[in-house]
């Protein structure tokens, strides 16, 4: 019986329930043993790591948080992380009512409805960003968890909800990958197509097209905003070094270091701060790459042999070298958009997301290259702001409302979901089933 219990426990970890996807994966396109061991024990040390990694997020998190909560004690607003892949992380670590092994099941059981859908259906694309795959499987799969539905609706709905989308949502966006491409071949596969297609759709209202942007020169001395890391690095010391200087202006310096720091120095204890929560985030992100770089081809390899000649739906970077000056003007845009939501939703009192470059680089950025292929210059202007102001006031909204339940409770304390093609319908979901009075 021991043995039986030790089994079924093993099942209900998400870290095993993600190695046996691979497995199964990769032992139905009968890849040799080695790979199969290979590709099964990487996607189980890849979520390992993820728990590390989601750990020393939250740790430094924390820290951030009681000096916001120090430095602003009327509680005027209330601050929170939004970061997809440590909301998803965090619950599948806690896997509260085995929720984080819901959400593997998801990502499996949706994925091949996915696949099916491609196959009888015209919209013949297949979805591969695999972060996104995981992502919108744990957003669906805590949504109707929310609603307090057993485990197994919790698994049905989600993954007919997660299939759905990813079969739906490249076929939005193509139209306008036709224009930044210049071809059919590849489409877009990310979660923010909604707000990319909305930030088009106004560039269009806005703008020219012949007025591109990228007949304009950017400076080489903007590129290191490239690189996550530091940009990352850089916004978070201005926050966590602004948290300590009001902190410290609010209790001192001897409060701050008794009742904060624990006797460690308080700009020592702001830098540590700042820089242990983009540590954390780079840990996440190696694991979530390491965890995906063997379940992703698993997908890969089934789904091709089932829906021939279907267009690849690929990550953001995709689109990336096609309109690199767009890319530049929308974190601009995109970064000035979201200090401006900040300080309205701070007004109004609602939640307020901490600055986030990933965001204004990958979300921001890829919205002026679609505001840039129907409104040239002003709609990549247009595209990159409106991407960072209403993103901001709808990830807030989200929030606020609980409109994923509390996911502090499930062990996302402080943090919250971006990516608007979960938030949206998730959003939808949410006002029907207030209206039936599940919530």
């Amino acid at each position: 019986m021991e043995i039986i219990f030790a089994v079924i426990e093993l099942i209900q970890l998400p870290a095993i329930v993600l190695g046996l996807i691979a497995l199964i994966g990769l032992l139905i396109q009968r890849r040799p043993g080695g790979e199969v061991i290979n590709g099964t024990v990487k996607t189980v040390l890849g979520m390992l790591i993820i728990g590390v990694g989601i750990g020393a997020l939250v740790n430094a998190l924390d820290g951030i948080q009681a000096m916001f909560q120090t430095g602003i004690p009327e509680e005027r607003f209330q601050t929170f992380v939004t970061f997809d892949e440590a909301v998803v992380s965090a619950v599948q670590e806690a896997n509260v009512d085995d929720l984080g092994a819901a959400i593997a099941w998801t990502l499996l059981f949706g994925y091949i409805f996915h696949i099916i859908l491609a196959r009888i259906t015209p919209f013949r694309y297949l979805y591969l960003t695999g972060h996104m795959i995981w992502i919108h499987a744990g957003a669906f799969a805590i949504l109707y968890h929310s609603l307090g539905l057993s485990l197994v609706w919790v698994i049905a709905l989600a993954s007919i909800t997660h299939g759905t989308y990813m079969t739906l949502a490249p076929a939005i966006a193509q139209p306008f990958m036709r224009r930044i491409t210049g071809s059919d071949e590849i489409a877009f596969g990310h979660g923010q197509t909604l707000l990319n297609v909305f930030c088009a759709l106004v560039g269009k209202l806005v703008g020219d097209p012949e007025h591109s942007a990228e007949k304009l020169e950017v400076r080489d001395s903007l590129n290191f905003f490239r690189d996550i890391a530091i940009s990352t690095s850089l916004i978070f010391l201005v926050i966590s070094l602004g948290a300590a200087g009001l902190a410290v202006w609010q209790t001192g310096i001897g409060g701050f270091e008794e009742n904060i720091s624990d006797g460690q120095n308080w700009l020592v204890f702001a830098i540590l701060q700042g820089l242990g929560f983009v540590a954390g985030m780079l840990v996440l992100l190696q694991g979530v790459r390491m965890l995906l770089a063997e379940i992703v081809p698993a997908f890969r390899g089934i789904g091709e042999k089932v829906i021939p000649g279907a267009r690849p739906a690929l990550d953001v970077p995709v689109i990336f070298p096609y309109a690199p000056n767009s890319l530049i003007i929308g974190l601009i845009s995109g970064t000035v958009a979201q200090v401006v939501a900040m300080v309205l939703l701070a007004l109004i009192g609602w939640p307020v997301p901490l600055p986030s470059m990933i965001v204004a680089f990958f979300a921001s950025g890829a919205g002026a290259i679609f505001g840039n292929a129907t409104g040239g210059r002003r709609g990549a202007v247009a595209g990159g702001f409106l991407w960072g102001f209403v993103g901001w006031f709808m990830i807030s909204f989200a929030y606020k409302m609980q409109v994923f339940g509390d996911l502090g409770a499930l062990g996302a304390e402080g943090l919250a979901f971006t990516v608007p093609d979960a938030i949206v319908p998730a959003i939808i979901i949410w006002l029907i089933a207030r209206l039936l009075g599940f919530v």
